[in-house]
């Protein structure tokens, strides 16, 4: 892999080893649901922002995250619940906990607000 900090953003991506590159139909990035480019545009702006200073944060994260799923889901191939943005979203909600951005218990408590209907999504 190129180095892949003094290189774009699209570089980066372009460079992900293929086992946990984003998915992509006809060359372009593929989204299912709003949530998952929402969740992929937030990885970028906070790189591209600085707010962690190496992909390789990010990256090393999110083969964890997927390497973790399919040791527990051996027919991870044809398995209906995969879903590559469940894992990106894990890997950058790791992330921010770790590095100190966001405390873990204000994420739990936003989700559980969410999931109880107390909190609407937000569209732009």
């Amino acid at each position: 892999m190129k180095n892949c900090e003094s290189n774009s953003v699209d570089s980066m991506i372009a460079y992900m080893p293929e086992a946990v590159a984003p998915p992509r139909k006809n060359g372009e990035l593929e989204f299912q649901e709003p949530w998952e480019s929402r969740s992929f545009g937030m990885a970028l702006a906070l790189y591209e922002e600085k707010h962690f200073t190496s992909w390789e944060d990010f990256r090393s994260r999110l083969i964890q995250q997927i390497a973790v799923w399919e040791t527990e889901n051996t027919d991870h191939k044809d398995n209906p619940a995969w879903n590559y943005y469940e894992h990106w979203l894990a890997a950058l909600e790791r992330l921010v906990v770790e590095t100190g951005m966001v405390d873990k218990r204000d994420v739990d408590i936003r989700a559980n607000e969410f999931l109880a209907g107390k909190r609407d999504e937000v569209f732009y």
